[in-house]
């Protein structure tokens, strides 16, 4: 694995927790790295679908809140496709 490409960083630290995101030169099956940082030092360093790092960007505070509980939930929320586990809602008449 080898980093190409900063695909993002945050610059401020939110309650002392910054990120960055990596896309990976080939061979990298789809995957980019992200690091996740305490304090400035390295936390957690994982693979996770390139296309769906922004998610990563979009739910940075979800996963810090979910850190301090020693929770994945904000891990959980950045990787959820969308539609498992979703409620969908049908009418019983087709609209007119």
């Amino acid at each position: 694995m080898e980093k190409e490409t900063l695909a993002f960083e945050r610059k401020e630290d939110y309650k002392g927790y910054n990120v960055k995101a990596w896309y990976l030169k080939e061979p990298n099956d789809g995957l980019a790295l992200i690091e996740i940082y305490k304090n400035g030092e390295l936390l957690r360093e994982f693979k996770f679908l390139a296309y769906k790092i922004w998610n990563i960007a979009a739910h940075f505070e979800d996963i810090v809140e979910g850190e301090l509980k020693d929770s994945d939930s904000g891990y959980q929320m950045a990787a959820w496709d969308g539609i498992s586990g979703a409620t969908i809602i049908l009418p019983n008449e087709p609209a007119e």
